[in-house]
C-alpha cells in the first residue's frame, strides 16, 4: 500500500513539473526575446532562475515526501523559508500592504537597540532641509541613513523594480549623514519589529547599501517566522498539519516575506492556540510554570491587535480539574486576564481614549467624514445593515485575499487564477478531516464556544475598519482584507475536525505538496507578465 501511494505521489510531481513545461518553458524564449538586454539582463536572469529553482524545489520536495525513507521534522520550516525566499525575490521591497511603514518602524527599532538617534529631535529640526522639515510636519520622524528614503521602490511589479533590486543587491553604504523617512512609525509592541530591526541592524554593522539592507530585514522576519510556525507544530496536540497548511498559504508567505508585522501576530496566534490545546486535551495537570507562559503569550499577542481579543477565551477549554484545586484555578484565570487587560490597556490607551470621546470621524484617505463610536451607539440599525452589506458584498473577497488571491499590495494584477484558490483550500480542508483512527477532542458545546470567539473578533476587525477606514457615503465596510483573518482560521476549521466526518484517505501529503506547487506556479505566472511591464 505504501508503495502505490509513493507512485502516486511522484506522477503527481510528474505532472504538475509537465504543467510547468507545457505553461512557462515553452513560452520562455518569446518572453525572454521581450526583455531588453543588456540593460535589464538581470530580470532575464531572475525569471530564468524563478524557472529553474522552481522547477527543482518542487522536485525536490516530492522526492522528500515520497522517496526518502524519512524526511525529518525539518522540513515544514525549511519549506517555509526556501518558498519565502522565492516570495521575497518576484515580490519587491514595499509591494507587501503597507511594507513601507513597517519597514520605517523596524528601523526606529534597529536604532534604538544601536544607541543611535532614532527620531528627529530640535538640533536635527535647525539644520534639516525644506522637505525634511515638511515630511516631520506631517509625522514623520525616523532618522535613516541618507539614501535610506528613496521612493524608488515605490512603483508596481514590473522590470524596473526587479532591475534596481539586482543592481543595488551587493551594495555598501556610502552615505554621508542622515534624513528622514516619509512614513508614519507604527506605535505599537516593540517585539513584533525584532527580527526585522535585527536585520537591519546586521547590515548597518556590515555597512551594506540600502537594498540588502532591506533583503537582511526580510530574511530575518521570515526566519522568525517559520520559528514560530514550527514551534507551534510540536506544540499542538492533534492536527499538526494544519498549522502547516496556513503556514505556506501565498498570503501568509508574502507576508512573512516582507516587513509586515501581521508575521508575529499570526506567529503568535498559532502558537498560543497550540498551548492552549496541548494543555487542555493533552496535558495531564496545568502547573504554575503552565499558567505563566499562558499568560505570557496573551500578553505578546493581544495588545498589538485588540480586535483579537475575544480568541483568549480559549483558555476556558482548559479544564478546571486540571488544576490541583479549584482555588488555584481562579487564581490564575483572574491573574492572567487582569494582566492580560492591563498590557491591552497601556498599549492602546491612546487610541481607545479617542474611540471613547471622539463626536467627529474623519478618514483621511478619502478626505470625507466618517463613523465614531457614538454612532455605533446611536444608529445600531444602520450599522447592523453595513455590516449586512459587507457580509454579501464582500466575503467572497475577504475569502479569496485571505488565502492568497491577490499578492502585491491587493494588486489585481499579479492575481492567483480560481483553480489555485480552489487548491489551497482543498489543502485546508484535508488539513482538518478526521482519519480513520483518529480521536476529534472537541465537543460540540465547545465548538460552539469557539465560534462565537471567532464572531466577536470577526465584529472587532470590522469595528475597527468602520471606525478608522470607512467614509459615511460607503453601504459597506471598507479597508476590510482577507490577511486580518488568518489568525482566526484555525479555530474555524478545527471546527470541521468530527467523527461524523472522516476518510480512509491519507492525502496530507498529496494536499501539502499541492500548496507548494500554487505558490510555484503563480510566482512564476506573475513575474512572467511583470517582467514585460515597466
Amino acid at each position: 500500500m505504501k508503495s502505490i501511494r509513493n507512485k502516486k505521489g511522484l506522477a503527481l510531481v510528474a505532472g504538475t513539473l509537465l504543467v510547468l513545461v507545457f505553461l512557462f518553458f515553452k513560452t520562455f524564449p518569446e518572453i525572454i526575446v521581450r526583455i531588453p538586454s543588456p540593460e535589464y539582463e538581470s530580470v532575464r536572469r531572475l525569471y530564468r532562475w524563478l524557472l529553474l529553482f522552481g522547477s527543482g524545489f518542487l522536485l525536490c520536495q516530492g522526492i522528500a515526501l515520497w522517496v526518502l525513507p524519512k524526511t525529518g521534522q525539518w522540513l515544514f520550516p525549511l519549506t517555509v523559508i526556501a518558498l519565502g525566499v522565492f516570495y521575497m525575490f518576484v515580490l519587491p521591497p514595499f509591494s507587501a500592504p503597507d511594507e513601507a511603514v513597517h519597514f520605517t518602524s523596524a528601523y526606529r527599532l534597529s536604532s534604538q537597540l544601536m544607541g543611535k538617534p532614532a527620531v528627529a529631535d530640535d538640533e536635527f529640526l535647525s539644520q534639516a532641509s525644506e522637505e525634511e522639515k515638511k515630511r516631520i510636519s506631517r509625522g514623520a520622524n525616523v532618522l535613516v541613513r541618507r539614501g535610506d528614503d528613496e521612493i524608488e521602490f515605490y512603483t508596481e511589479v514590473g522590470k524596473n523594480a526587479y532591475n534596481q533590486v539586482f543592481t543595488g543587491l551587493f551594495s555598501m553604504d556610502k552615505s554621508q549623514g542622515l534624513t528622514v523617512r516619509y512614513e508614519t512609525p507604527v506605535n505599537t509592541m516593540p517585539l513584533v519589529y525584532l527580527p526585522q530591526a535585527v536585520g537591519i541592524s546586521l547590515a548597518r554593522l556590515f555597512h551594506w547599501g540600502y537594498v540588502p539592507l532591506i533583503y537582511m530585514g526580510r530574511l530575518m522576519n521570515l526566519v522568525c517566522f517559520a520559528a514560530m510556525a514550527f514551534l507551534a507544530v510540536r506544540i499542538m496536540p492533534f492536527k499538526k498539519e494544519l498549522f502547516m497548511t496556513i503556514s505556506c498559504l501565498p498570503m501568509t508567505l508574502h507576508l512573512a516575506a516582507s516587513f509586515s508585522y501581521d508575521t508575529a501576530f499570526i506567529g503568535l496566534s498559532m502558537i498560543f492556540l497550540a498551548w492552549c490545546f496541548y494543555l487542555a486535551y493533552e496535558k495531564k495537570e496545568v502547573t504554575v510554570r503552565d499558567t505563566v507562559i499562558l499568560g505570557l503569550l496573551l500578553v505578546l499577542l493581544e495588545p498589538g491587535k485588540i480586535v483579537y481579543l475575544p480568541v483568549a477565551g480559549i483558555c476556558l477549554l482548559i479544564p478546571a480539574s486540571k488544576f490541583s484545586t479549584k482555588k488555584r484555578y481562579w487564581i490564575s484565570v483572574i491573574t492572567v486576564a487582569s494582566v492580560m487587560l492591563l498590557a491591552v490597556f497601556l498599549v492602546n490607551r491612546l487610541v481607545l481614549s479617542v474611540w471613547a470621546t471622539e463626536t467627529e470621524g474623519y478618514v483621511s484617505w478619502n478626505e470625507a467624514a466618517g463613523y465614531t463610536l457614538q454612532d455605533v451607539w446611536n444608529c445600531p440599525y444602520e450599522i447592523f445593515q453595513m455590516y449586512y452589506e459587507t457580509l454579501v458584498t464582500q466575503l467572497d473577497y475577504h475569502l479569496t485575499t485571505m488565502v492568497g488571491g491577490y499578492l502585491g499590495n491587493l494588486d489585481s494584477s499579479l492575481s492567483v487564477p480560481f483553480f489555485c484558490i480552489l487548491i489551497l483550500w482543498y489543502g485546508l480542508f484535508v488539513s482538518v478531516i478526521r482519519r480513520e483512527g483518529e480521536t476529534a477532542p472537541m465537543t460540540g458545546g465547545q465548538k460552539v464556544w469557539v465560534l462565537i470567539l471567532v464572531f466577536l473578533s470577526v465584529c472587532l476587525v470590522l469595528a475597527s475598519m468602520l471606525l478608522g477606514w470607512t467614509p459615511r457615503e460607503m453601504t459597506y465596510i471598507t479597508g476590510v482584507q482577507g490577511r486580518y483573518f488568518i489568525p482566526l482560521l484555525p479555530l474555524v476549521l478545527l471546527v470541521l475536525f468530527d467523527k461524523r466526518l472522516s476518510t480512509s484517505l491519507d492525502l496530507r501529503k498529496s494536499a501539502w505538496y499541492l500548496e507548494c506547487f500554487v505558490s510555484i506556479y503563480a510566482l512564476i505566472r506573475i513575474c512572467s507578465s511583470a517582467v514585460l511591464r515597466y
